[in-house]
């Protein structure tokens, strides 16, 4: 075969395939244009999307942000959910558990699991980089930049009051060593079945 046979040979491979490239390509874009059709015409049931649309994320007033696993549809005997923090200052320690709603500026008060000095009750969380002596092995310290992560465990029910019938919320406070500061509280209404 002379050089110039071997060339020409090659152009024609090459010019067969490009055609097949391009068919292949446009068969692509339609299976993708059908899928995508599919999709929206059938949306997914999935748990993780319901979960996704449960999850709260708030902005407190100088900035802290709180995100809550589950805020809707909470089993009234024992719910576990996980609250996550940043931009929290690291110098002011803070409470996260279940209270009944606050009016605006006002301390969120009754709590489930009050000021837990054991720290066996599991219902709040004592977040602080700085605590008292006495508290070095109950709290969960800050990471960088006032990040948090607790879980804590639920129920309806904050000593007496029902929280299906008064409006509770997930609360993050300044701790007990400031007790009357309002600038750390962020409040996340939850609502029970």
């Amino acid at each position: 075969m002379h050089r110039r046979e071997h060339i020409d040979r090659v152009f024609r491979i090459v010019g067969s395939t490009h055609s097949y490239v391009l068919l292949i390509m446009r068969l692509t874009r339609l299976a993708v244009a059908l899928l995508g059709a599919l999709l929206m015409a059938f949306p997914s049931t999935a748990p993780i999307a319901q979960a996704d649309e449960t999850r709260a994320k708030v902005t407190g007033e100088y900035g802290q942000r709180v995100v809550v696993s589950q805020t809707e549809d909470l089993n009234p005997r024992e719910q576990r959910i996980v609250i996550r923090g940043r931009k929290f200052d690291p110098r002011v320690g803070i409470y996260v558990g279940l209270c009944v709603e606050p009016r605006k500026d006002r301390k969120p008060t009754p709590c489930g699991g009050g000021v837990d000095l054991q720290g066996s009750s599991g219902s709040s969380a004592w977040i602080s980089s700085n605590p008292p002596p006495y508290a070095r092995s109950l709290v969960t310290p800050f990471a960088k930049k006032g990040r948090f992560k607790v879980a804590i465990t639920i129920s309806s029910q904050i000593g007496d009051i029902d929280c299906r019938v008064v409006q509770c919320a997930v609360a993050v406070r300044a701790d007990h060593t400031r007790s009357q500061d309002r600038s750390h509280d962020v409040i996340i209404p939850v609502d029970f079945r």
